[in-house]
């Protein structure tokens, strides 16, 4: 039964998968008044691809018996789905709330706020303004000196868009724990050098779980959380459809200022 249930979860899930395909992703110059949403739309082509590629490498390496693998890249599906629906959910917002030039200009920021999001770069920010490195030494381009000059990189934090998926999700069940919690965070553990991906993993003895349902296999336990991760491309193309027609909306103002 239990893995009657896994199988059932990624037939689902690769039946989805058949109807999507990759978009294209462009480099979007200066804003076109004629076409302001492509920022928001260019971007959504992105964050599909994403899914799509996630999803693919998931299935190849479930099918090829490479479990660990396969849960380190599976729970990158449940943080791509919630950040690309986060997105949706604040643009939604602005044009809900704002009208004209504002709400035009307010999600073209916010999606650039999303887009440039970089852990990265706003580590490299802090460490020269703490003397870590001199830019003199590199050779950077004058895009990038603007940038540490005035500290403009940022960083959306994944844990901000999960945290709505799991509000989101108690809100619909009325359930007192997130059932996406539970499964991001069992997913963690194979990501991380942790009981489960050292000792748990490369022990044969701990492999068969006593668990409520009866005896589990540490794999099929695991086999079950990349299923449920997966399961979200069910709802990406709904997420994707979503950020088009703001996309649209964006444009639509856009050419009423313009």
């Amino acid at each position: 039964m239990f893995k009657e249930t896994i199988k059932q979860s990624l037939n689902e899930a690769k039946s989805a998968r058949e109807e999507l395909s990759h978009k294209s992703g462009i480099i979007v110059g200066r804003p076109d008044p004629q076409n302001k949403g492509l920022y928001l739309s260019n971007y959504a082509n992105c964050l599909l691809n994403r899914q799509i590629d996630i999803f693919d490498d998931a299935i190849f390496l479930l099918e090829n018996n490479r479990i660990p693998a396969a849960c380190t890249i599976s729970r990158g599906m449940i943080e791509t789905y919630a950040f690309s629906k986060l997105l949706s959910k604040k643009v939604t917002n602005i044009l809900a709330n704002k009208t004209g030039e504002e709400s035009v200009e307010d999600s073209l920021q916010l999606v650039m706020d999303f887009t440039n999001s970089s852990r990265w770069k706003e580590s490299e920010q802090k460490k020269i303004s703490k003397g870590i490195f001199d830019p003199k030494d590199y050779a950077f381009t004058e895009q990038a000196k603007h940038r540490f000059e005035n500290m403009l990189a940022g960083s959306e934090h994944v844990m901000n868009a999960l945290r709505d998926l799991y509000k989101d999700e108690l809100k619909h069940t009325n359930g007192k724990e997130s059932q996406f919690e539970i499964t991001y965070d069992t997913l963690s553990e194979w990501v991380h050098p942790s009981q489960t991906s050292v000792f748990h993993n490369y022990v044969p003895e701990t492999h068969e779980v006593p668990t409520s349902m009866g005896i589990i296999h540490l794999y099929d336990g695991a086999k079950m959380s990349c299923a449920r991760a997966l399961h979200f491309i069910v709802d990406s193309m709904n997420v994707y459809n979503w950020t088009i027609e703001l996309s649209d909306e964006i444009t639509r103002r856009g050419k009423e200022q313009s």
